[in-house]
């Protein structure tokens, strides 16, 4: 008859029962204290000072991380103008989509 192969039944066999219990007391299987959260999930405790000292470093983190941009006035409007442009040529895709489905709509069901 077939015996699956165990290879911690293995170990035992060949501890004595001293070394057994040593063993097992001594073995880590998983180390999960690294996963638990900072502070309670449930009833989450607001500190002020914490969320305010935690804003000034996001802002100055931010400002550490901005490059000046020496841009002339030309420059600026033609940045706001290829903006407004691309966002007004996403929303001619969307319009013509959608016509184009009223459309479909239209013939499909003949309502006109």
């Amino acid at each position: 008859m077939y015996e699956p192969f165990d290879p911690a039944q293995e170990v035992q066999d060949e501890l004595n029962e001293e070394d057994a219990e040593d063993l097992e007391e001594t073995m880590v299987v998983a180390d999960m204290t690294g996963l638990a959260p900072k502070r309670p999930i449930l009833f989450p405790v607001f500190d002020p000072g914490k969320q305010m000292d935690a804003q000034k470093e996001r802002v100055q983190n931010a400002s550490r991380q901005q490059t000046p941009v020496d841009i002339d006035r030309e420059g600026r409007l033609a940045a706001i103008k290829g903006a407004l442009g691309a966002s007004l040529l996403i929303w001619l895709v969307y319009a013509v989509g959608f016509g184009l489905f009223i459309f479909a709509l239209t013939r499909l069901f003949k309502i006109f």
